[in-house]
């Protein structure tokens, strides 16, 4: 029987719930196995959306530290549920891996973001260390697509690229001129972030195109694209003035916990 614990050991990847996807059993595994494990994705996957909806709840009405743990609570399910999804496919540790360590630095970047409103005083200090936390995390994001996708040609390998630093210049100077945000002493930070949240769905896009829609790819853009629609409410938010409603924190919120679930998920589906 495989116990709980081996879900923290074996990092390796892909769900599939129906006889067509059913996973590829390797030594140390079997069926009893892969059943146990869809359990435990399943059950780490209703949890987090479970701690998502108490996390908003306590952040819309408390904030605080109520909303700080609730958030981090929520944020360890999606690692969680990564994980999950690792052991019921093995031998694609690697793949796995990387989106495990880009939903750590999420995880993190998640208390940075929300010790800034606990901790006024400090809060240029949170708020480059929840940036930089993030950015590391689509890194690894992108690197994994880049590994796995396969199919490069020297063009669609830089096209991600080149559009992505094209949106990044354009974020700031739109935002800056039409959306009256002010990014102050942020606007660097602000357009580097950018290049890099951007990236992960360019790169994810054009993998999902590149590779006959593979269900992997069509998760990852999914997932970087409604990454990419959570933080353009988070900056009116941090950076306009009356941003931060309520009707902004909810949508910002499940936005971007569905992005880290949906991310997550491309594990079960990597080959």
């Amino acid at each position: 029987m495989l116990h709980f614990n081996l879900l923290l050991n074996r990092v390796g990847c892909c769900i599939l719930i129906s006889d067509e996807f059913f996973p590829r059993l390797m030594s140390g595994y079997n069926e009893e196995d892969i059943i146990l494990s869809t359990a435990y994705f399943y059950a780490a996957l209703a949890a987090g959306i479970a701690a998502v909806v108490v996390f908003l709840v306590l952040r819309v009405k408390y904030g605080g530290l109520k909303g700080l743990y609730s958030k981090a609570i929520a944020s360890f399910l999606f690692l969680l549920t990564a994980l999950s999804a690792a052991a019921v496919n093995p031998g694609n540790e690697v793949y796995a891996g990387l989106i495990v360590f880009g939903l750590v630095l999420g995880l993190s970047g998640d208390i940075w973001l929300d010790l800034k409103w606990i901790y006024e005083k400090d809060m240029e200090k949170f708020l480059n260390a929840g940036f930089i936390a993030f950015m590391i995390g689509h890194v690894f994001y992108i690197g994994a697509i880049y590994k796995f996708a396969g199919n490069w040609s020297v063009l669609t390998a830089v096209l991600p690229i080149i559009i992505s630093v094209v949106v990044a210049i354009g974020n700031v100077i739109v935002s800056e001129k039409l959306l009256k945000l002010k990014f102050g002493k942020f606007r660097t930070i602000v357009g580097v972030y950018t290049f890099f949240l951007f990236m992960t769905f360019a790169v994810s896009a054009v993998a999902m195109l590149n590779n006959s829609f593979a269900k992997q790819w069509i998760l990852m853009s999914a997932g970087g694209l409604l990454f990419a629609f959570s933080d353009a409410v988070l900056s009116n938010m941090y950076f306009k003035e009356g941003g931060n409603t309520k009707a902004n924190i909810i949508i910002n919120h499940v936005s971007y916990y569905a992005a880290q679930f949906i991310i997550a998920s491309s594990v079960l589906f990597i080959k």
